[in-house]
């Protein structure tokens, strides 16, 4: 096995390395990463990064979006939980949990914590989960990662990945919220973040793993495929599922009903309802922003043009109250 360890603690940079790693560095022997993130949430492959996130408490507090390689569900990380990252040379494209799951399974016991599956892709201690894991196949390699909650503030699970109930249909897949537990509260004894790294990883790889050190040219790599996937706002936002957003708000003006029909997060269709008043037709405001992406700035801009060419396009409501209608 050969053992990848970096300082990075960026989401992006361990995906992107992940599909290095399969796509250009192809080891022969099963690589194993354990790896740390600054706050983020690490976005399923296939899910609608609207439905999954609040959008407006993670730009509140700085928290970091990716969209990952793998299926499954979206979730919270920091620095107080651990992802790992399985990259094996396989002969056929296959889906198998079990083989990657019980080594950690394994580990844990030998720390002394009782693991067990509750479903083909979560491990739980007392029947609470402590690892979600998601699987994909590329060039040959099977990609298995996973998450350890360690020492986590669920509050901010709670924060991140309930988004504002407004009415969204999708056509994608919706995260199960799962009642989870820390290992720290499970461990016989209680180990500082780093010392549960270090018995993780000698646990795990035996004595008998190579380390291999990123040279200057796999950084290099690695970051091209930071800046033109894992970075981007197409990549991150734009492979959301086709989804319709229907949002009703209350102003001075009355209220307002705003319904956009999305895909790749551009804005395919828009209809505006209410019951204010306008010497208008609100058509303009709805043409103004078909075409255009889902980006607020982007949409403001366009709304402030229809308000310039007009007196007045909606009474008593502005346009930056349709954009705050539209992305609370």
């Amino acid at each position: 096995m050969i053992f990848i360890q970096s300082d990075e603690q960026s989401a992006a940079y361990y995906f992107a390395l992940e599909e290095y790693l399969m796509q250009e560095k192809c080891f022969d022997e099963t690589v194993f990463m354990l790896w740390r993130t600054k706050p983020t949430t690490m976005l399923g492959n296939y899910q609608n990064v609207y439905q999954e996130i609040n959008l407006p408490a993670v730009k509140e507090d700085g928290v970091a979006v990716v969209r990952r390689n793998t299926g499954g569900g979206t979730i919270y990380t920091d620095l107080d939980g651990f992802q790992f990252s399985f990259i094996k040379r396989v002969p056929k494209r296959e889906i198998d949990f079990a083989g990657y799951m019980d080594p950690i399974i394994e580990v844990l016991g030998k720390m002394g914590v009782e693991v067990k599956y509750s479903s083909r892709n979560d491990l739980t201690i007392d029947g609470l989960k402590v690892s979600g894991n998601a699987q994909t196949y590329k060039n040959g390699y099977t990609l298995h990662h996973g998450s350890l909650l360690y020492d986590m503030d669920f509050s901010k699970m709670a924060r991140y990945l309930n988004p504002p109930k407004y009415k969204l249909e999708s056509k994608g897949i919706t995260s199960v919220r799962e009642r989870t537990t820390n290992i720290i509260e499970k461990l016989p004894e209680r180990l500082t973040i780093e010392e549960f790294y270090d018995k993780f990883v000698d646990i795990l790889l035996q004595g008998s793993a190579d380390l291999y050190t990123l040279t200057e040219e796999d950084e290099k790599k690695i970051q091209s495929i930071i800046d033109n996937k894992f970075s981007t706002w197409e990549w991150n936002f734009g492979e959301n599922p086709p989804y319709t957003i229907s949002k009703t708000m209350r102003f001075k003006g009355g209220f307002i009903t705003i319904n956009l029909n999305v895909e790749n997060e551009t804005i395919k269709d828009c209809k505006i309802n209410g019951d204010f008043f306008s010497a208008n037709d609100v058509d303009q405001l709805e043409n103004a922003l078909v075409g255009k992406p889902l980006i607020p700035e982007i949409i403001k801009e366009k709304l402030d043009q229809v308000y310039m060419s007009q007196d007045e396009a909606i009474h008593d409501i502005s346009a930056q109250d349709i954009v705050g209608c539209i992305f609370s």
